[in-house]
């Protein structure tokens, strides 16, 4: 067995290869989940047993509390799926899972199972209190060179191409967390890191090799879970993204898959349309349906077939095991609305059952609130579908905040997108952000106009929702597509780089000045509760001038934003008398400038005031 397929944080494997009486070998090679917790609300586990002719055994077990209800096997004699009962009476401990032959016992593996943690209930694990920080672990900063290409792994180390692995890990995120934190960011989110054994193309994560098991490029499981400890300790938290719709061609499965039809399979290569509204379009065909939801994202993305139940299990038990091992806070779960949707809902109403208040955020590409709020509703769809989401991944917005603050942009285009915020089940739970690893760099596409730029930072810090900024975007990284531009490596992430924009002195003139726009806002949001949970009230822009209030209690925040290439002198405030009744003075946050009266303020060229107001 080589390094790749060993079972991850599991028991002793013992008689790992018998032959048996007609002389078949028969090998175990991996259970999973690896191991399991008592105290769950359902108390039912399915294990998937890898191994040559496995089928050919019978699993035993002799555990109080633990019980075996079936076992099934399908197409492959190389698999069991054994459905097991674990009561809430179960103690913590170790127990032999024997497999069995007549009489005789073939091969054993030691299963572990522990007391379930406490969570607890006690609100939302992300909200808008948060500020997420999106890293693509690959390009954020090399602290092990000795993982940047591994024995186990196929594709080696080449920082000089666009599209390969650069030897970022997780002990360079530790190593620069301290950045992270300090920048104002409250919470991480990490592209996949679980191991994407391919040839090639691998360093983004979404072509996954193994569920159990973080690519050894980026370190350990004890590692992710460290880094996660880590983030706990510093008063962060931690989204993992993860993929239920496709694998990679490299995943240990694909030579012997259990069943015939654990992929959505094709008589040739199909492609995904990506057509994201066929998923929820009341008139949509079943070919155009099928084609968007089965085909293939790529030649090297397997597309997984949710249907087959040992599938779904299979994958609803990974996300729970991750959950309760490293004590997540979130899950964003990529391309959402793909596999098939039922199950999706069913996957978060299984979370919730265990973990009531968890935050699961949905990558849902729509550009129309219309189609977005599909997934974001309280309650069913007019064709019954609930899909018991409370966060989902804002593009209308995204791509207002692009039309607005683009060449010729007229912020009216925010205004008329957050009008239609009736439409969601709960419009403050949607992700917000001005960048992604997915969509060229904020800077190039606001034609590298630095001011622009900081009015989509004010923007998305300020207006409802909870907002996330791509790593690299608050020091100004440019880059067009292809992908790996997009991802590129963070300046001093590595030994060799002439430079370190993680601290002050390696940053330039116009990064620095950047830098501390975001941090000085970031550092008073998170006081801001009017901001976290406040009411937003806003007027109709006039001018190309935007104005909007966030209210909460007491607390009250005023938010103008000039999208003008010219200055407005004494711009006169009465028009708002009805947001501002009560209050008589307030602090801009970003410049300390002080207003002793709300009859008027000056507002520079394209730029922002936050203005915190005072009764």
């Amino acid at each position: 067995m080589n390094t790749k397929n060993r079972i991850i944080l599991a028991g002793l494997l013992l008689f790992c290869s018998v032959q048996t009486l007609v002389g078949q070998v028969v090998r175990l090679e991996r259970v999973e989940p690896p191991t399991w917790w008592i105290g769950m609300e359902t108390a039912s586990l399915q294990l998937l047993v890898y191994g040559e002719n496995i089928s050919l055994s019978t699993p035993t077990i002799d555990y109080p509390g633990v019980e075996i209800k079936s076992v099934t096997t399908l197409e492959s004699p190389n698999y069991l799926f054994v459905n097991l009962n674990i009561s809430a009476e179960s103690q913590p401990g170790s127990f032999a899972i024997n497999f069995m032959k007549g009489k005789k016992r073939l091969v054993s593996y030691e299963y572990q199972i522990q007391q379930k943690s406490d969570k607890g209930t006690t609100g939302q694990t992300v909200d808008g209190s948060d500020v997420i920080y999106l890293i693509t672990p690959d390009r954020f900063a090399n602290g092990e060179r000795e993982n940047d290409s591994t024995d186990d792994t196929i594709e080696k180390a080449n920082r000089e191409d666009t599209h390969g692995r650069h030897g970022g890990d997780i002990k360079g995120i530790v190593d620069h967390l301290k950045y992270v934190q300090e920048l104002g960011a409250t919470t991480l989110w990490m592209n996949p890191f679980l191991e994407n054994d391919q040839p090639a193309y691998s360093y983004h994560g979404y072509g996954i090799s193994d569920f159990y098991r973080t690519d050894s490029r980026f370190g350990s499981n004890e590692d992710f879970r460290n880094l996660t400890k880590e983030c706990h300790d510093r008063g962060m938290k931690m989204i993992m993204d993860q993929v239920f719709n496709h694998c990679g061609t490299g995943h240990w499965w694909m030579n012997d898959l259990p069943a015939n039809d654990w992929l959505n399979q094709w008589d040739t290569f199909t492609r995904s349309s990506f057509t994201n509204i066929a998923a929820s379009d009341p008139h949509v065909s079943q070919s155009d349906y099928d084609l968007f939801t089965k085909g293939w994202f790529d030649k090297n993305l397997p597309d997984l077939n949710l249907h087959n139940e040992f599938l779904a299990t299979y994958l609803i038990q990974n996300s729970i095991w991750w959950i309760e091992y490293a004590q997540l806070d979130g899950i964003r779960m990529d391309t959402y609305p793909y596999p098939d949707k039922q199950v999706m809902a069913d996957w978060v109403k299984r979370v919730k059952l265990e973990y009531p208040d968890f935050y699961i955020v949905a990558e849902t590409w729509e550009s129309k609130a219309s189609s977005l709020s599909y997934w974001n509703r309280i309650g069913p769809n007019a064709d019954g579908y609930n899909p018991r989401l409370n966060s989902v991944c804002d593009y209308p917005l995204y791509y207002a905040m692009l039309t607005a603050f683009g060449q010729d942009g007229n912020v009216y285009k925010l205004y008329e997108t957050l009008a239609e915020d009736f439409i969601y089940g709960d419009a403050s739970n949607n992700k917000i952000f001005n960048g992604n690893h997915d969509v060229p760099r904020l800077y190039t596409l606001l034609d590298e106009d630095m001011s622009k730029v900081k009015l989509s930072m004010a923007f998305t810090l300020t207006t409802r929702g909870i907002p996330q900024l791509y790593y690299g975007d608050e020091i100004l990284l440019a880059g067009d597509k292809p992908d790996g531009v997009l991802r590129k490596d963070f300046p001093g992430g590595w030994e060799s780089d002439v430079r370190n924009a993680f601290s002050k002195n390696g940053r330039t003139t116009k990064e620095e000045e950047l830098y501390r726009y975001v941090n000085t806002i970031l550092k008073w949001r998170k006081n801001a509760k009017e901001i976290h949970k406040g009411r937003l009230t806003h007027f109709q822009p006039y001018d190309n001038v935007y104005v909007y209030f966030r209210s909460f209690d007491e607390r009250k925040t005023m938010v103008i934003i000039n999208n003008n290439d010219r200055k407005f002198e004494r711009y006169q405030l009465d028009r708002f008398e009805e947001a501002l009744e009560g209050y008589t003075r307030g602090t801009d946050i970003i410049t300390n400038t002080t207003y002793l009266t709300l009859e008027y303020v000056d507002i520079q060229p394209n730029s922002a005031l936050i203005i915190e107001l005072i009764k």
